[in-house]
């Protein structure tokens, strides 16, 4: 095993410096990632190794959810407007909070932020899954895709008709669950 360097962070004041454990820590994120069944490639002993190493654990981690897995990105938003579990919103660039999307108004208000983790009143402190899986939902239908519809709502239709904007949201995983993965507007004509 190679020597590790000290630690110039210890204060001289103890008069003893210890070396870095950097081998010893990549060692046991390894272990955890081979036992997660994840792939382990080489990493450098310092924090970038140790940075690629706890990435290549999310990952392994992550495919071990039921149901396709994965990690939600979530985003704190605060509500432009009262807004129920599962509205999908954008946000309003004149003051930053989250409002219903739609696909009949702007091209601003079709590009879909994400989902409503849970209801909020307006001017209330709101969770916005942005990206990953989506819980909470129901009556879905499971490989079905999920599109934008109007004030907040998805549907598995999309819209037809000049006028409208079509948004992909994600697909349905389970009964419950939609793998959020929203897609920029494409305008209908």
């Amino acid at each position: 095993m190679p020597e590790e360097p000290l630690n110039p962070s210890v204060s001289p004041l103890y008069q003893q410096r210890f070396a870095e454990n950097t081998s010893g820590i990549l060692a046991a994120i390894i272990a955890c990632i081979t036992t997660a069944g994840g792939s382990v490639t080489s990493y450098p002993s310092n924090t970038a190794g140790i940075i690629r190493a706890l990435m290549d654990l999310e990952v392994a981690i992550s495919a071990l959810v039921p149901g396709g897995g994965g990690i939600a990105t979530k985003l704190p938003m605060t509500a432009g407007e009262s807004l129920a579990a599962g509205d999908a919103v954008y946000v309003n660039a004149a003051d930053g909070y989250a409002y219903k999307a739609g696909n009949t108004g702007s091209r601003a208000q079709a590009t879909v932020l994400g989902l409503v983790e849970s209801a909020a009143s307006a001017l209330g402190g709101i969770i916005v899954v942005a990206r990953g899986p989506f819980t909470g939902l129901s009556g879905l239908t499971v490989g079905a895709e999920y599109y934008l519809d109007t004030s907040g709502a998805i549907t598995t239709t999309p819209p037809g008709g000049g006028g409208t904007f079509l948004v992909g949201i994600g697909q349905a995983i389970s009964a419950t669950r939609l793998d959020l993965q929203p897609l920029p507007p494409v305008e209908l004509t």
